[in-house]
């Protein structure tokens, strides 16, 4: 089995470092500094990964040491708060950072500073049966109830409040970001509750599956934001004047540019109208002779495509941003499909 850690280790440690160094040489298209904080943090995976290929040898690894020690709880909870930095930056929520980072961050600092430098002196627990003996400890609780806190905050991301107008990302990346920072939280907590040695390299493997997920997301599929972008809503569709349905979807649209926002579906736009989806849908047919979902692809994709008439020099990636896309091969895939064309083509058409 230590075979299996250290080559996981291994790879662990060239799958960060490789990582860190492709965002970070492209870490200027971003205009932010999600892809810095990503870098570094791989960087940092790869410093504690290519340590712990010594622990694993020297048989002192979290699996096979004592139960609860302090450097396996307080430790991860430093590296855990680091971890919320790149989701914050791509969210951009509307909410102070500085308020989100206090209200996350402070309670787990105290916890640390507590634990590691206020002199308790930690009871070894060996198995299950000096657990339940040392309980009512205040070292042995403190200890649990860092754990309980670390494994709360592991869920915490799904509490940051998510603005489509803000966020570079859409929200089914984040989500998804959101639940492997809780799977590999659950597994740490398990491997320190457990000691099951084979779970040390399904955390491993979960890191590396996780960052590369990131990395590839970051590189290939995220579509960045621009604020240079002239805002024009103009609906050239036909609109029935005798169709009081249609006239309130229209304007529930023109408002706030709800037509670009990328959670639109028909089922929350017939919501918001407080009216059944079929008549919505029906709507879209009668007015417009398309689906909801055709009508809002052709309109995103013919926005994009005047606003690359008017000016072949825009980045076709920030305008797909702006009208509602959040992924890159979503976008591309709808470009084709409305105008027959790859974005590259038609951008060499225009040149």
């Amino acid at each position: 089995m230590r075979y299996i850690a250290t080559i996981l280790l291994l790879l662990k440690t060239v799958t960060f470092l490789w990582c860190g160094i492709v965002l970070w040489r492209r870490r200027s298209e971003t205009g932010d500094c999600s892809r810095n904080i990503q870098a570094v943090l791989c960087w940092i995976g790869a410093i504690f990964a290519f340590m712990f290929i010594f622990r694993t040898w020297q048989k002192t690894t979290a699996a096979d040491g004592a139960f609860l020690e302090p450097e396996h709880i307080f430790v991860p909870v430093i590296i855990q708060m680091t971890y919320f930095l790149y989701p914050l930056e791509v969210m951009r929520p509307t909410v102070s950072r500085a308020k989100i980072y206090t209200m996350l961050f402070a309670p787990l600092l105290v916890l640390v500073f507590i634990g590691m430098c206020s002199g308790i002196e930690y009871t070894p627990i060996l198995n299950y049966a000096d657990l339940w003996e040392h309980l009512g400890e205040f070292n042995v609780q403190f200890r649990l109830l860092t754990l309980i806190v670390m494994l709360f905050y592991s869920f915490s991301l799904f509490l940051v409040p998510y603005d489509w107008h803000h966020s570079s990302a859409d929200r089914k990346f984040i989500l998804t970001y959101s639940s492997g920072f809780c799977i590999i939280g659950l597994v740490h907590c398990l491997t320190q509750m457990t000691h099951m040695y084979w779970l040390v390299p399904i955390h491993d493997l979960l890191w590396m599956l996780f960052f590369i997920f990131v990395t590839n997301y970051e590189l290939y599929e995220r579509l960045l934001p621009s604020s240079s972008i002239d805002i024009n809503t103009h609906d050239n569709d036909v609109v029935s004047e005798d169709d009081n349905l249609w006239e309130h979807i229209a304007l529930l649209l023109e408002s706030n540019g709800k037509w670009r926002c990328p959670e639109l579906s028909l089922t929350s736009l017939s919501e918001q109208l407080e009216s059944n989806r079929t008549y919505v849908g029906e709507a879209f047919k009668r007015n417009t002779g398309r689906t909801f979902v055709d009508y809002i692809t052709h309109r995103r994709i013919n926005y994009v495509v005047e606003s690359m008439k008017r000016n072949p020099e825009a980045n076709i990636n920030e305008l797909f941003n702006y009208v509602g896309y959040r992924q890159r091969s979503t976008a591309w895939r709808n470009f084709q499909k409305i105008t027959g064309f790859t974005p590259t083509e038609f951008i060499k058409g225009l040149k």
